[in-house]
């Protein structure tokens, strides 16, 4: 890949240490948070007596960069599927199912207190109305993408740390208890 694409490896490489730098401690510092967002896929052959001849075996998932600053995603398929409104707080954050066909996924990434999205797309988490702290996301199942394998597709987004000293690195002191 580095001789390939010898530019776009010397960009990740500068991001990738960005990011290992660590967050900074002071109230309001801008982090990026890469999400991966898509689907996996399989088609389920069907059988001599099986009436279902278009089933497709999917996977859904939102993959954040960081997972320590994400308070939950959430999942909302098609309404004909049972359980069409799920909450992951931990990762993975995915869904798979057998279906039969395309259909939009809306989904919500919410922050954890104290972080919030810098973008004009976000809004105030449902929970604790935590400001600008839910950024929707919407995924169309892609069935035919990579040879009909599924599809990703990545962005980028900054973040704030608006939790200040509380939330910044703390330095563990060791001393003697008198």
């Amino acid at each position: 890949m580095r001789t390939k694409y010898p530019a776009l490896c010397r960009q990740r490489d500068l991001e990738a240490a960005a990011e290992q730098s660590g967050p900074d401690s002071s109230a309001g510092s801008l982090q990026t948070l890469t999400v991966y967002i898509g689907n996996r896929h399989s088609v389920v052959p069907a059988r001599a007596n099986d009436l279902a001849q278009n089933q497709h075996e999917w996977t859904f998932f939102v993959r954040p960069s960081r997972t320590d600053i994400i308070e939950e995603v959430q999942i909302h398929l098609h309404p004909t599927f049972r359980q069409n409104h799920i909450v992951k707080r931990r990762a993975p954050y995915e869904v798979s199912r057998l279906g039969w066909g395309h259909f939009v996924i809306d989904t919500t990434v919410v922050l954890k207190n104290g972080w919030t999205w810098v973008s004009e797309d976000t809004f105030d988490a449902p929970e604790d109305g935590a400001r600008k702290g839910a950024l929707p996301l919407e995924w169309t199942l892609d069935f035919e993408g990579f040879g009909g394998r599924g599809s990703m597709g990545r962005c980028r987004l900054k973040v704030r740390d608006e939790r200040g000293e509380r939330g910044g690195r703390r330095r563990r002191v060791v001393g003697q208890v008198g």
